[in-house]
């Protein structure tokens, strides 16, 4: 096809597609489609007056915490008092620190806990299957993946606890209600 039909007929769409578009505007009812809606609007809610006393100035009598309690008993309230804890926060805080210090801490001040890995899969699948599995025995077990590392693999573990002891009693009662062998590894969130 020649050039110049082509751009004749770019032209001719072009103009047939700004009629369609303008002429209703130029011609039409310009009311058509708009609808006037009439919104009632609440009256506005009352607001309560509050008593705002004067600020005291520094130069009277008396000081703000005074005049504070005595507005207080004029109005027969009772100030707040904060109930006493056994142990404040700071207090609470060391007592924390002290019993992580008598556990094992790795460098990044983190409790060193233990797991077992049970199994390692290649198919998701069988290794949900496996964890449902120790969870009905009553084991807490979870699934994780190895990162970064083909082919993706989806290992089974059981724990983590704090005592090496623990998981490894875990890990004879696994090894003998369901013939699996894993081993103790530590635990890295």
């Amino acid at each position: 096809m020649n050039d110049g039909i082509k751009q004749r007929l770019i032209g001719a769409v072009f103009l047939v597609a700004l009629m369609i578009i303008f002429l209703p505007m130029f011609f039409g009812d310009r009311n058509v489609g708009t609808v006037d809606i009439l919104i009632e609007m609440p009256a506005k809610p009352a607001i309560p007056e509050f008593d705002i006393s004067k600020p005291l100035q520094p130069n009277e009598k008396g000081s703000a915490d005074q005049r504070f309690s005595a507005q207080h008993e004029a109005q027969n309230l009772e100030p707040y008092v904060k109930p006493e804890t056994k142990l404040g926060i700071k207090q609470q805080a060391a007592k924390d620190l002290k019993e992580l210090a008598d556990k094992k801490v790795d460098a990044n001040n983190l409790p060193v806990s233990w797991t077992l890995q049970v199994a390692s899969f290649k198919e998701r699948s069988n290794a949900e299957k496996l964890r449902d599995k120790l969870r009905k025995g009553n084991y807490k077990a979870y699934i994780k993946f190895r990162p970064n590392v083909e082919p993706q693999m989806i290992r089974v573990f059981v724990g983590p606890v704090l005592e090496r002891k623990s998981i490894v009693g875990i890990q004879a009662s696994i090894t003998k209600q369901y013939k699996l062998n894993g081993v103790v590894v530590r635990y890295l969130p």
